[in-house]
């Protein structure tokens, strides 16, 4: 009959360690990405909203900022030297990401940089950016990436609350053909940006019902009941 009470009891304390779990917190993570398309550069304070962190969900321990810029661009260059030439198209630019609300912290900043070089015919006597001292070329690319990481107090409450957090993006562009002396050239630099934001929390902890806990008493109640039952049962055939 003691087997019987201790299935009894085993079963209680299961179900009281469910309950316990189900009352502590458990950490989680949840992520919001916001972009811009390609524009051509420059670009001053285009706004990214990321949705901020809703404090229902628990404790915000810690926020992660992904930034990314991507560069396309096209170029075309004659080289008008009457000798063959190297032309190098450098594509390239600075961004900024940057948010009123995090100071003093600074802006996040990436130079995304790619270099082509190019060996052409002396000037063929036609200026059309084609044939042997000629290009034209559509497919210009960079990116570049870099993360932050916040946890000061400061910073966790900037991100958390309803509606957004905005995030103000910037790209000044430095492209350029360089060669000869005589080259006849243009090049046209256009960018993007994509930030992630990754909220990392506390879940908020979950309270047991009341029934739940009323449950579990039921059970230990009828489990010491019935061991009694069984003893007195026991006394009485003796």
């Amino acid at each position: 009959m003691t087997t019987t009470l201790f299935k009894t009891l085993g079963a209680a304390t299961t179900l009281a360690g469910i309950i316990a779990t189900a009352g502590s917190a458990s950490a989680a993570s949840l992520s919001y990405t916001s972009s811009t398309a390609f524009e051509t550069t420059d670009i001053e304070n285009s706004i990214l909203g990321v949705q901020k962190f809703n404090s229902s969900l628990g404790t915000l321990q810690k926020v992660t900022l992904n930034f990314v810029g991507d560069l396309t661009g096209n170029a075309e260059f004659e080289n008008k030297s009457r000798n063959a030439s190297t032309i190098t198209v450098k594509l390239n630019a600075n961004l900024s990401l940057s948010q009123p609300d995090l100071v003093p912290q600074t802006p996040l900043l990436l130079d995304p940089e790619n270099l082509y070089t190019y060996q052409v015919a002396a000037y063929d006597g036609t200026d059309d950016k084609a044939g042997a001292s000629g290009r034209k070329i559509n497919t210009l690319a960079a990116t570049k990436s870099t993360t932050s990481v916040f946890t000061d107090t400061q910073f966790l409450q900037a991100f958390t609350g309803t509606g957004n957090i905005d995030f103000l993006f910037s790209a000044l562009a430095n492209s350029v053909v360089t060669g000869s002396g005589n080259i006849s050239s243009g090049i046209e630099t256009l960018a993007k940006a994509s930030v992630t934001v990754t909220y990392e929390y506390e879940e908020a902890k979950t309270v047991p019902e009341s029934s739940t806990v009323l449950g579990l008493g039921l059970i230990a109640g009828l489990g010491l009941l019935s061991q009694r039952k069984q003893n007195w049962l026991k006394t009485s055939g003796s």
